[in-house]
């Protein structure tokens, strides 16, 4: 079993470098000293990055990485089209060793860690530095880099014009305190089955991260907050009937505003980043094949995320 493991991290590790070195003129990794403690993000610039283009912010998930997120996440092949600058931040490592944002999870109590104050520093200096529209900055991220996202559409909606959480939810306490001084357009993938990030919740704490509530009431919050009146639903085309769920389209919106809430249901889906295929193939890295192959196949993510943010550049 562990040389099994040893073999397939290899592989994994092998995968990761060859993706960064196929476009490594495009890729630079840099270091912020946050509070006295360095903290890399990885920027990629697609060719012809206009002046006042847009920062999407894509955060990995617990236990997860920078490079991890990036390499299946497809980001940047949608800002080499849409010509937008791409930050992944990485997180930072916890008394398990894992890495992980800030998002208030019961064993992070003890954390000194103020992931909310090193995004704002990093999305200031890259505005600064790569002349970025600062109305045109948005954020996105698996399950913790989800529920970062949210954490970042309550305490910092001065800075970000929307967000997109995927398998991503608030925690209780989170909730309770969210007060945002601006309307935040909210865009959600989660599937009814995830096993992660429940669908229903946790406000027993029977996980361990703390009590949290069930995605659809994190979503009427948004919609409460928004002040959303009109509501519609319809099952999306079911593209890959192998990968054995279909998507079920929330959207919510008002004639007030542009304002919106998009919610995708992945029924019957995990703890998943839907994409159209596997991002890895079967020879190079067996175990991510067959992961990835598992979730939902009928949308990619990354490209609906953007025609979600796209909205919000005016």
């Amino acid at each position: 079993m562990k040389k099994t493991f040893l073999i397939t991290y290899i592989v994994s590790f092998i995968f990761v470098i060859f993706n960064l070195n196929a476009d490594q003129n495009n890729i630079t990794k840099q270091i912020l000293i946050h509070n006295g403690v360095e903290r890399e993000y990885i920027i990629y610039i697609p060719e012809n990055l206009p002046l006042n283009a847009s920062l999407v912010v894509v955060a990995h998930g617990y236990t997860s990485s920078a490079d991890d997120i990036m390499s299946y996440s497809g980001m940047n092949k949608v800002a080499d089209k849409e010509k937008f600058l791409v930050v992944y931040p990485q997180g930072t490592s916890d008394l398990r060793e894992n890495n992980f944002f800030n998002v208030g999870y019961d064993f992070h109590k003890e954390s000194i860690i103020d992931d909310l104050d090193f995004v704002k520093k990093l999305i200031k200096k890259l505005v600064n530095e790569y002349t970025i529209n600062p109305d045109h900055v948005f954020a996105t991220g698996m399950s913790n880099g989800g529920d970062l996202s949210y954490f970042l559409a309550c305490y910092a909606s001065d800075v970000f014009a929307a967000v997109a959480p995927i398998a991503g939810s608030m925690m209780q306490k989170t909730l309770i305190e969210c007060n945002p001084e601006n309307p935040m357009p909210i865009f959600e993938v989660h599937g009814n089955a995830d096993d992660i990030t429940l669908f229903n919740g946790d406000m027993d704490n029977k996980d361990g991260w703390g009590p949290y509530p069930s995605i659809p009431s994190v979503i009427d919050f948004w919609v409460n907050h928004n002040n959303l009146e009109l509501y519609e639903k319809y099952e999306l085309l079911d593209k890959n009937k192998a990968d054995k769920s279909t998507i079920i389209f929330h959207k919510y919106w008002s004639n007030d505003s542009n304002i919106e809430v998009w919610f995708y249901e992945i029924n019957n889906g995990g703890h998943h980043w839907p994409l159209l295929k596997s991002p890895y193939s079967f020879l190079k890295n067996p175990l991510r094949w067959s992961f990835f192959r598992s979730g939902n196949r009928d949308i990619d993510t990354s490209t609906e995320i953007w025609s979600f943010f796209s909205r919000y550049i005016n």
